[in-house]
């Protein structure tokens, strides 16, 4: 009988293995720089051509390799940094499991240039595939150069999975500022097709180098912080409350300058800004962490992106604790939890329902006497459609946030925030389909200064926004002039709206949804416009809202995915009152 269970052919396990640590161009930027920055380089430039899918080019001026050393670092597990189990447990640098060059090897053609200092001439290095194609004298300057062309050309169904140019240079371009941020002392240079996308020069200042990074707006929004605690030192930058963002792509965590993603520091983190922010909104926060390397394992993830702690409980009170004492003379108002939040907890004694009074009729009754109602008529629709609508009577408002009705079949809470950004989505919706939408001008253009990863995604959406009606032209590095919005929204902050609208569209970027270019737009608009929750609105506006909500149909959610009704049905009421059924 043949043996079933075989030994994988030595080329397929190289394969297999760098799927682990290569994942996209982003991960080969990310080991090619540590490589570079363990070497320890000063000055660093990296080279992108098709978001790096066709070309990754990695210089530095470290230490280079001896031309025996060169072939050895293409087998997997060969490194310099580790040379007993007790250097594992104790890890100081930031590549060291021997995995980057062979797994990047494997599945592109590579080519390493690189000589020491010591010596008069270089090395150069060509391997396709895993397997050395040569191997010979160069003249180059001191330090290493690694090149990396076509990478999965021999792996298809690798390749197919990779998403657009432009989302694999964000995904790359995050890496790299990562890095630049936690090493002021060394220059980096990213061009993207030839053009200069970031140049970040040597300095003494972290702060300078996080201004450069985040921009300055973000960074007067941060205020530094430090705590030490035994054998556990935390520093960093933090936001605010009067400052947040919708995601929580701003909260940047290194252990050891080693950039991690750590869910017990993050939680630790949001909450510390418990209360204080508005729900849904997130602050942003840049932590290092200092630890003595035996008191946390780096070895548990290929990417070396995940980390796992001696005494993680020790940790999650340190983050939390210093946090808090950075806004201990902050107290959690209502005013610093914003108009997002209505849990109630901080919430003035009043009435919970509040009824309509609107300015023509004193009790919120038509000139008949009755209580309001409104109904469309059948055939008829407020947009021009058709459709048979029961009569809704308005009894009032709860907590200023959700709208209380009747109609025939039980009571009907409205989410007066949602309806209302759900009918503003659809006309603006309609309004660009008609090419109808109409632009106010500034006299005097604000100017938003982004962060560089907002920059590149600004640049890369300026087309889709004009069709929107926004006219946004660059006016210096990471300055863009607003010179018009679309008057539906014009007494919105529009540096505020264009900022919401790049939260949307890197949400929509992370969950595959590019082929939707105006969707983040129409939603950021629609949303950033809509009437507050924990906002009192007129008798008259309650009843248009409502009004107008009769023409979409009763299933609608807000194009965040949040539902717009809730019904009680009298029979479910009833019921709790332990009454038999009509």
């Amino acid at each position: 009988m043949p043996q079933k269970i075989q030994l994988l052919p030595e080329a397929l396990s190289q394969v297999i293995a760098a799927g682990e640590v290569i994942e996209r161009p982003a991960s080969v930027v990310k080991e090619l720089m540590e490589n570079a920055i363990d070497a320890g380089s000063s000055e660093m430039s990296v080279e992108l051509q098709a978001g790096g899918l066709q070309l990754i080019r990695v210089r530095d001026n470290g230490e280079g390799m001896d031309r025996e050393d060169v072939p050895v670092a293409l087998q997997r597990h060969a490194t310099s940094k580790i040379q007993s189990l007790d250097d594992l447990h104790a890890v100081r640098t930031l590549g060291f499991r021997g995995e980057a060059l062979p797994s990047i090897a494997s599945v592109s053609r590579m080519t390493i240039t690189t000589r020491p200092a010591h010596s008069p001439k270089g090395t150069k290095l060509v391997c396709e595939g895993g397997e050395i194609k040569a191997l010979a004298d160069a003249g180059c300057p001191v330090g290493t150069e690694v090149e990396v062309r076509d990478l999965f050309y021999n792996v298809p169904v690798k390749r197919k999975f990779m998403k657009s140019i432009s989302l694999e240079l964000r995904h790359a371009v995050g890496h790299f500022l990562r890095l630049s941020l936690v090493h002021p002392p060394q220059t980096f240079k990213l061009i993207h097709d030839g053009r200069l996308l970031h140049e970040h020069w040597k300095t003494g200042s972290l702060k300078v180098r996080m201004e450069a990074i985040l921009g300055r707006e973000v960074a007067d929004q941060l205020r530094f912080f430090e705590h030490e605690e035994e054998a556990v030192r935390l520093s960093g930058w933090a936001s605010l409350p009067t400052y947040s963002r919708g995601n929580g792509e701003g909260i940047s965590l290194y252990i050891n300058r080693r950039f991690v993603r750590d869910r017990m520091i993050y939680r630790a983190v949001l909450e510390a800004y418990r209360h204080m922010i508005p729900q849904g909104r997130f602050p942003t926060v840049v932590l290092f962490l200092a630890l003595p390397p035996a008191a946390v394992d780096v070895n548990v993830h290929p990417t070396k992106t995940e980390v796992k702690f001696k005494e993680p409980e020790k940790i999650f009170h340190s983050v939390l604790s210093s946090l808090r004492s950075l806004h201990e003379p902050i107290s959690p108002s209502a005013d610093s939890r914003g108009q997002g939040q209505h849990d109630g907890e901080q919430r003035a004694p009043s009435l919970p329902l509040t009824f309509l009074r609107s300015s023509a009729y004193p009790e919120g009754r038509t000139p008949e006497g009755d209580t309001a109602d409104l109904k469309v008529s059948e055939g008829e629709t407020p947009d021009g459609g058709s459709r048979n609508q029961q009569p809704i009577r308005i009894l009032g408002q709860l907590l200023n946030t959700y709208i209380l009705c009747e109609d025939p079949e039980g009571l009907l809470f409205i989410d007066q925030h949602a309806a209302h950004e759900r009918l503003l989505f659809e006309k603006l919706k309609r309004a660009h389909e008609t090419r109808s939408i109409s632009v106010s001008r500034f006299l005097t253009p604000p100017l938003l200064e982004c962060s560089s990863e907002e920059a590149l995604l600004l640049a890369d959406h300026l087309q889709n926004l004009a069709e929107m009606g926004f006219e946004i032209d660059p006016v210096g590095e990471r300055v863009f002039a607003i010179r018009s919005v679309p008057a539906l929204i014009e007494h919105e902050n529009p540096k505020e709206l264009v900022r919401k609208i790049l939260e949307e569209e890197r949400f929509h970027a992370s969950k595959g949804k590019e082929k939707e270019p105006l969707l983040p737009i129409l939603i950021a608009l629609s949303c950033r416009s809509a009437i507050r929750a924990n906002f009192g609105m007129r008798g008259e506006e309650v009843e248009g809202l409502v009004r107008d909500l009769q023409a979409l149909p009763r299933s609608t959610t807000c194009p965040h995915g949040r539902p717009v009704f809730f019904r009680l049905s009298f029979r479910d009421l009833e019921k709790e009152f332990k009454r038999d059924p009509r």
